[in-house]
Parts: C-alpha cells; structure tokens; sequence
C-alpha cells in the first residue's frame, strides 16, 4: 500500500484481557454508581484501540475476575473498580512480575488508554476520529452482549470471521489506510447487527434528546449540530430568542441542520410555566405565542411537543392536535405525578376524545456511565412490551462521559443497538397500532405547592388566588372590548388586546410582583378605556336620564346580587327580584341576560328596608326560601346545611391547623374524660354577630381562636362572615384567618385549612381539573374552582375561587389549603351551592362579577335589555370572544365543562353569513349550518373555536 507499517514496537500483547466482576455476562452488575460503571465500561472499550489490536494480531476477551486464566507475559489486563475486590490476593504483582501489563481501578478513558499504549513504545500518527470509531465499537460490542443475554439469548457472532476483520482493520488504520479500515470495520458492525437481528429483527430506534440553555450554547453544541447523526433538541421558544439575540448566527446553523434533518426542535411554549393551574387560554396563548417565535428565528415550527417541566395533562391531545403536532412526549424531566406508563409509542387519548401519537418512556441520563448501563434493561424492555422497541437519552451539550458519542459512532457504520433518529421520522416510521394511554386529570399531580414551599417562595396558595382573580378581570376587559368592536364592525387584528393579554400571560402565578402589578394596571386602564365605549354603544342615540346599566359578560342568564351605586334605588321592573337598603349599601337582585346587558332607571332614595316577617338571620341561623344554615355554638363554623325538602345535612366546615404529626389531647370532664389523638386544633368560637337580618340578604359574623388543646395555646385567630341571598342557592363565606406564628415544612401535611364533612360516603367527589368537571378519586387534589358532592338525590358544590389544593382526609371529609409555609394571605373567600346542575357555571356566576355602570343617558326605547351572544346548552360556555384574520369576521371560543357532548345553537345578535370551527391555526374543521342559530356539534371537554363572519 506504500505505507510503513508498525515496526517499532518494543512489545506486542499476546492477549487483551479485561476482568468482570462477576461468572458471566448474565449477571454482569448494571446498577453501578457512576465512576465503577465507567471503568467497567471503559474496560471493555479501551482494549478495541487500533494499535492494542494490531501489535499482536488478537481481538480482546473478558474473563472472571475470581479466577483470571491463562499465560500472563506480554498480556494487557484491564481491571475495573468493581472487579478488585473479587480479584485473588497477589494476582496482580504476579502478572507484573511476568512481564504483564496490568491497569487497574482506572475509570477514566484517557489515562487507561495512555497506560495500555505506552509500552508498545513510539507509534505512527492515527486518525483520532478512525480511532474513536473502533473505541466505539467496543462499547457498542458490549451494551449489545448484555442486550443479548437480556433478551434470553447467546451470542450469534462468528469469533472467526470478527476476529480477521477486525485485525485486518486495525492493521490498516495503523498503516494509515483509513479506506480499507472503515470498510473492515464496517463489516464487524454489520456483523454485531446480524447477531442483532437473530433475537430482534425489525427495526429499533435510538432518540437522542438534547437540552439546551443561553449558557449551553457554546462550542459543544456547535459541533453537534454539524454531526451526521440525527438528534432533538427541546428549549421553550425564549430560551431560543435569548440563544439568537446574543448571537444571530445560530439561527443559520439550526436552520442548516434543520434542512440536512438532522436536527428537530422539540417543544413549543414560548416559556415553561406551571399551566397545569392556568386557565386553557394560558395554555393556548403560550403555545401561540412560541411558536410564532419558533417560526420568526427558523422558519418552521416544531411538530413535536414536550416539556421539560411539569404540565401534561389529558387536556393537551386536543390542543396539541389543534396546533399541527404530529407527536409529543407524555412524560417530564421535573418533578410529578403522572401516569408513568412506559411505552416507546401509545395513543395519548384527550378528554375530548381526541388523540396524539406519544412517547412515554422515561428518558436514560446519557451524561453518565450509569445511565448507559441501563441501557441493555431499558432497550429489553421495550423490545419485549412495545409495538416498536425505542430508548430515549436525555442530555445537554457539553458531556462528561464519551459514551452517548460512541453509540452515535456506531450510527455511521450500522444500527446495531438502534437507528438514531428525529421524533417525526420517528413516529411516522413506528406507525402501526399502539397502546392506548387514556388517563383520567386527577391522576395527574402538579409539584407546584412543594417547590413554591422548598424554595420558600411566597404566597404558595394565595398566588393562585390572585392569578384566578386577574384572569376574571381580564376576561371582563377583553370582553367589553372586544364586543364594543363587533358592534361597531371592527374586524381584523387587535394589536391593543394582543398587548393586553400578553401582559397578564407574563404575569403567571410564578411572576415577580412588579409583573403582576403591572398587568393589574393594564387591566385596569384598558376597563376604564372599553366600558365607557360599549357604554356609549348601547346608549347612543338615548334621551337623557340617570339609571344604571348592568353588563352580563357570561354565555348564560344569571340572577345575581349587585350593590347599586349611592343616591338612588332600583326601580320596580320584572328584572328587579328584591331589594334591600340598608344605611350604608343598597343592594338589589337583578335578572340578566346572557351575554347580554341591562338598563334601569335610578328611584329616588328611600328608607332603610325593614327585615320582614320571618329575618334571613337569627342567632348562629341563617336562611333564605332554599335551605337553612345552622352554625355551631362550639366552634363558629358552619355546623350543618338543609334544604327545606326532606334531606339531610349537607356540609359541615370549620378551620383548622393541621400539625405534621398526631397529638394527643383531652376531652370530655371528670369520669368521662378520655385522650384522643388528633392532627388538627381546635375550633373554639369567641363571639358572634348578626350583620344583616334581610329582607334580602342574611349576614352572620363568628369570631374565635384556633386551639393547640395539647400545648393550651391559640395558634390562629379567625374572622368568618357567612352570607345567603333570597332566591339564590349559595352560602357566601368570606374568612380571615391571622396565625400566631409561621408554617414550616411539608405543605400538604403542615397548614391551616378550610375542613369539610359531610354525611355519606356513597357520594361521587367531582372536582373543577382544566375547567371541567372530573372525578376526584386521589387524596391530593388540585381543583382551582369547585369540588362537588352528588349522590342520586343531592348535590353540594363547594365553590373555592382560585383555592387549588385540597387533600382528602377520609371517606366523607376534605380539607382545602389556605396557608401554608410562606403564605401571607389572610383573607379568603368560598362558597357552598345548593342542589346547583352545572358547577363551573355557578363558579362563574358567583365570582365573576357584572359589570355595573351610572348613566346619565337612557338607552333608546325597546333596547334597555339585550345580548350579543347566547348557548342553547348550560354545560358550555363562551370564554372568549377573538379577533380573526379573516375580513368581517369573529372567532367565539367555546369550552365544554361537564363532559357531556351535545348539539347547541350559538345565537348571534345578528345573523353571519357564515360560520366554520377553525382550529388554532385559523384553518377549517367543518362549516357549519345556520338556521336560527349556528348550530354547533361540541364534544366532550372541547375547546371550540367558532368562526362567524358578518
């Protein structure tokens, strides 16, 4: 070949011995700690240098470390950590003194290959990355050897065959024939993916899953964007803007992987917050919102969605599915409970009866030798449970370890433990039938309490308060907004809403407190901006008149409480069910419209109204036409709740501090008295007051201590107002709770709650999960809107208004958190409806609010009452109303609350021409019919976007 060949060696191993720690390679340990593991494998893959192989023509053994066999002159012997200890007394100065090489506890690649290689004295220069390759060879030779006996199988290799080959490659790499080296190379690959093949014979895939930070955007990812094996990379769409601000070049060197396909970028969401508390326009917006961004830096958007934190959910098929995602992982690298549910490719279902081909393998960490240890047991496992055989790997950039990178070598020559590919070839090749991974949302469980509390944020609970209120304040701004421009056939983009709204998404629960303030100001300059303007609208053209007009921002008719502004009265009207004036306040029970409004005209004042015949409120009583609320002389709280029909107590509540452990207490006097062990104080009511006896609403106060009954000590100081409204089947409950000194600990065993009971256990617990209306069958529970108890006769809705945690404490109790270590939040609200059908409707209506506004002008006659938009269906409601691309048109989004599909009428207050449901990229689902109505087919949990074009 005209090259020298290796003639300067001063010795030449006869053998190249590496020593296991253990009778085979059945029972090879894998469940190494890290530095053990790499000197294991190392061992095994040091001894395939070229120039080991080459200086005495031998291809390398292992043998047992108990009992090393053979000659020991001129022999290399590689003895990892874990095989020492097993190793006879004296075996190694034996082999030295014989003239053998020994290395041994070495971990570290470098140094075993500078020790294997020094005594063979002066070498000629080799390719380092022909000699990467044959190293690679060696770790792929043994994760398939393990593989092998895995899969209940023996080696299928001809020793002959491999070991002439590979002598004949080493040869000539070390004669600088690189040709002839990889093409005898190639053919030992080939034959390690026979032997492959023999147990295994379709095909099984490797995903190399990169993680990526502003920081990690060095030199090591470069390089690994110019690599020929294909790998992902997933970064919410900031990071990415962060990545390509600081320096625009790697928007071209993505863009070129991207084009070679190489390279997919996984994800989607412009920032990884915790949405499984947000609202679904949350998740929806963040999803928009990133990858718009996604679009802007590459020009393409991902089709494969994944997070590293914790937000997956059953709600996620149907919008991912909405978005364009061909596939998505249903697992996280954070924090969580979820269905952990291994497959290498299910059919994620969706509450809605949608899908989304998924992934739900838990990724190995490739940064270390322990993780690629495991990667015989995992690559096994899926060979044996999957439809399609896959592992995952999980890194950053910058690598401790050379293993991931061998088997990316190995990809060059052939897919002996796998073919490295992207996700979306990879879930267009593994097409086929898969198992289905339908999940129920309470089996998913948020670590949001537990970081807020570790990392000892504030507010773990009463950020969520405040995030639920704004998001209801927004929705209120928006709405008046944007109804104001459909009535004045403003189409098209709304640059100030897109403002808007992005304001608030920034102001998550997670936020800093100036983000937050300045969303809460936003919100309010664009309410004193819009209401004035839909005013001016539906009053134009008016006489003159004071009165007061009353907006209904919700799809449905309520019969609410509104205080009426000072120095008039409601009117009688048919609208006007009740009212009460009292010194301070004037309060009236009005009927609206759905999405709608009303006008009345202002009265002149009257006198206070007496409380009539039978008060709304007596001593610890309270009561309205509905059912009577009783509350305890013991504790202040409430003691029972019964309708007027024979039924029996619905609910109980009191507060309590829960201790991290049992105490033990006294109760009862003399011969009676007995020691208890409790987890809870006690409730001990000081004082109470009657604050408004009716004739339209009923008011009581409680005062009182929370008691550690073990130490004698107040703990906690509460204040409870509890209050019923005529006519309306809700028991209003404001409470302020002020503790004598801090939390600490774990948040779900350690806090001050809201406690429940009730009397049946054959109930069905429902609670509000992505705002709808789920099973709540888990002792942990996240629900930020109500929770339900029904059984075939009764419901009792406990509506908690951004209140997110609750924990079951047995068959007919529930305690919902307040405060917890970190919180400050004193003052919270909650409610309990009565014999309510549609729970999220009712949450609505009692915490979002009309929007109450003093006129000087009258609507014109026959229009002091309308709506804008209504739903046939009281399960459905209408949660937002968008701009659309599309000339003279409007999108009306729409939300299935309570699982329950159905055909509905979407009436406008004026006919469109047309109506379409579009999906999240403005493209058509279906057309749909008009007739007196837009007639609308919605599935169950359906997020339906409606297209009307005027």
């Amino acid at each position: 070949m005209g090259h020298a060949t290796l003639r300067v060696a001063r010795m030449k191993y006869k053998q190249l011995i590496v020593l296991i720690p253990s009778h085979g390679l059945e029972d090879l340990p894998t469940d190494l700690a890290e530095k053990p593991a790499a000197s294991l494998i190392n061992g095994f893959a040091c001894l395939w240098h070229p120039a080991l192989i080459a200086s005495g023509e031998v291809i390398p053994q292992w043998q047992r470390a108990d009992s090393p066999q053979g000659d020991l002159a001129s022999r290399l012997t590689l003895i990892p950590i874990p095989s020492q200890d097993v190793l006879p007394v004296g075996w190694v100065e034996q082999a030295r003194s014989v003239g053998g090489v020994v290395i041994s506890g070495e971990h570290d690649r470098e140094k075993i290959l500078t020790q294997a290689l020094a005594p063979l004295g002066p070498l000629p220069e080799l390719d380092p990355e022909l000699v990467a390759d044959f190293i690679a060879f060696g770790t792929t030779y043994l994760l398939l050897e393990l593989l092998t006996r895995r899969m209940r199988n023996f080696n299928h290799i001809d020793e002959g065959y491999l070991h002439r080959e590979m002598v004949a490659a080493a040869t000539a790499a070390v004669n600088a024939d690189p040709a002839a080296a990889r093409k005898h190379l190639t053919t030992c690959y080939e034959m390690l993916l026979e032997s492959r093949e023999r147990f295994y014979p379709v095909e099984c895939f490797l995903l190399d899953l990169c993680l990526i930070t502003p920081e990690t955007a060095n030199e090591s990812f470069e390089r690994l964007l110019q690599s020929p094996a294909p790998f992902n990379v997933h970064a919410p769409a900031q990071v990415w803007q962060t990545i390509v601000e600081s320096d625009p070049r790697w928007s071209d060197r993505v863009q070129a992987a991207l084009e070679r396909k190489t390279l997919e970028l996984v994800g989607g969401d412009d920032e990884e917050v915790g949405s499984a508390l947000m609202s679904l326009d949350s998740t929806i917006w963040h999803l928009q919102t990133g990858r718009a961004i996604y679009q802007k830096l590459f020009g393409r958007m991902p089709v494969t969605w994944g997070r590293k934190r914790f937000g997956i959910g059953p709600h996620l098929p149907q919008i991912l599915g909405r978005f364009g995602y061909q596939g998505a992982m249903h697992l996280v690298l954070d924090d969580g409970i979820y269905p952990d549910q291994e497959q290498s490719q299910v059919r994620w279902d969706g509450n809605d009866g949608g899908f989304i081909n998924a992934i739900s393998r838990i990724p190995l960490p490739a940064d270390g030798a322990s993780g690629i240890f495991r990667f015989a047991e995992r690559m096994s496992e899926s060979m044996d449970m999957d439809h399609v055989a896959a592992v995952m790997f999980a890194r950053w950039p910058d690598m401790r370890t050379p293993f991931l990178d061998d088997l990316r070598r190995a990809q060059a020559y052939a897919p002996v433990l796998g073919k490295f590919v992207c996700f979306e070839e990879y879930f267009s090749r593994a097409s086929g039938p898969a198992r289905r991974l339908s999940h129920q949302p309470d089996e998913y469980l948020s670590p949001s309490l537990v970081h807020a509390v570790a990392a000892r944020e504030a507010d773990p609970v009463g950020r969520h308060i405040r995030y639920w209120e704004r998001q209801r304040a927004f929705d209120q701004a928006d709405w008046t907004r944007q109804v104001a421009r459909v009535l004045m056939s403003e189409f098209g983009p709304d640059e100030s809403a897109s403002q808007l709204q992005a304001a608030v998404e920034a102001a998550h629960p997670e936020a800093p407190q100036e983000i937050q303030a300045a969303a809460d100001q936003a919100i309010t300059k664009e309410f004193s901006r819009s209401v004035p303007r839909l005013q001016s609208i539906v009053t134009g053209g008016g006489e003159a008149g004071p009165g007061v007009l009353i907006f209904n921002p919700l799809s449905f008719p309520r019969k609410t409480l509104i205080e009426w502004p000072s120095g008039s009265v409601p009117p009688q009207d048919r609208n006007v069910l009740g009212v009460q004036v009292d010194s301070d306040r004037t309060l009236a029970l009005v009927n609206l419209p759905p999405c709608g409004f009303l006008w009345l005209a202002g009265g002149p004042a009257r006198a206070n109204t007496p409380p009539g015949k039978i008060p709304l409120a007596e001593e610890l009583l309270l009561r309205n036409d509905l059912f009577e609320v009783r509350f305890s002389e013991a504790t202040g709280g409430i003691a029972g709740i019964q309708t007027y029909r024979r039924s029996p107590n619905r609910l109980s509540q009191q507060v309590a501090l829960r201790f991290p452990h049992e105490k033990l207490v006294s109760v009862g006097e003399g011969e009676e008295r007995e020691s208890i062990k409790t987890f809870y104080t006690s409730m001990q009511m000081r004082e109470s007051r009657i604050l408004s006896e009716g004739p339209l609403v009923g008011e009581i106060e409680t005062l009182g201590d929370l008691v550690d009954e073990n130490a004698g000590e107040v703990v906690a100081t509460y204040r409870q107002r509890s209050r019923v409204v005529r006519g309306r089947p809700v028991v209003e409950v404001e409470l302020e709770v002020c503790p004598a000194r801090m939390l600490e600990g774990d948040p779900w065993s350690n806090y001050i709650g809201c406690r429940f009971a009730w009397r049946h256990i054959d109930v069905a617990l429902t609670a509000s999960m992505q705002q709808g209306a789920h099973a709540a069958r888990k002792q942990r529970i996240e629900a930020p809107h109500f929770l339900e108890i029904a059984d075939d006769d009764f419901r009792t809705t406990i509506l908690t208004p951004g209140l997110s945690f609750h924990r079951k404490t047995g068959e007919r109790m529930l305690d919902t958190l307040l405060m917890t270590e970190g919180e400050t939040t004193r003052q919270y609200r909650f409610a309990i409806a009565i014999d309510t059908k549609y729970p999220m409707q009712e949450c609505l209506d009692e915490y979002s609010p009309p929007i109450v506004v003093p006129t000087q002008t009258r609507p014109p006659e026959g229009s002091r009452v309308g709506w804008f938009f209504g739903l046939s269906a009281a399960n459905v409601q209408l949660t937002r109303i968008l701009p659309s691309s599309t000339p003279n048109s409007v999108i009306v989004r729409l939300l299935e609350t309570e699982g329950r599909g159905r055909v509905l009428g979407l009436q406008c207050f004026r006919t469109p021409t047309s109506a379409r449901q579009v999906n999240f990229r403005g493209e058509t689902v279906m057309t749909l019919r008009i007739d007196d109505a837009v007639n609308v087919e919605i599935s169950p949990y359906e997020i339906c976007d409606i297209e009307l074009t005027f």
